[in-house]
């Protein structure tokens, strides 16, 4: 049985979220996609659909006004999702301080920093247990 998969994004530029749906697209990912201009919208999202999807892809800006990125990691760390959650951070940031922070989450698989391309999503099909997350992976 396949399963239930679903990539979120959450960040605060409408234009950084218009160009990764479309470089999403672009790389072969699932359309089972939601978008989140901010990270109390992306947390009441799945506190709502616990148990509706087996693993969550989330990109995640880290500076956002309201709830941080860091936020979002923090409150996401303290539930019980009963999913399986990776978590790609996105930023404009290039200080090393905050990328020697992502490693301190146990969720976060890498740190990008704006601005990407096709070759950046393209890539996450080298990480094995993140195929399931393309259109073009064949059910198991």
């Amino acid at each position: 049985m396949k399963e239930k998969v679903k990539i979120l994004l959450v960040d605060d530029d409408p234009i950084v979220i218009l160009l990764q749906k479309k470089l999403m697209e672009k790389a072969g990912l699932i359309d089972e996609l939601e978008t989140f201009s901010n990270g109390e919208d992306a947390i009441a999202y799945l506190i709502k659909n616990v148990g509706n999807y087996d693993d969550y892809l989330l990109f995640l800006d880290i500076n956002m006004p309201g709830l941080t990125g860091w936020d979002v990691l923090d409150t996401l760390g303290e539930m019980d999702l009963s999913a399986s959650l990776t978590v790609i951070i996105i930023t404009s940031s290039i200080e090393q301080a905050e990328r020697d922070k992502s490693k301190e989450y146990k969720e976060v698989l890498d740190f990008w920093v704006k601005p990407f391309s096709i070759n950046d999503f393209s890539q996450l099909k080298n990480q094995a247990s993140l195929l399931k997350f393309f259109k073009d992976q064949k059910e198991i």
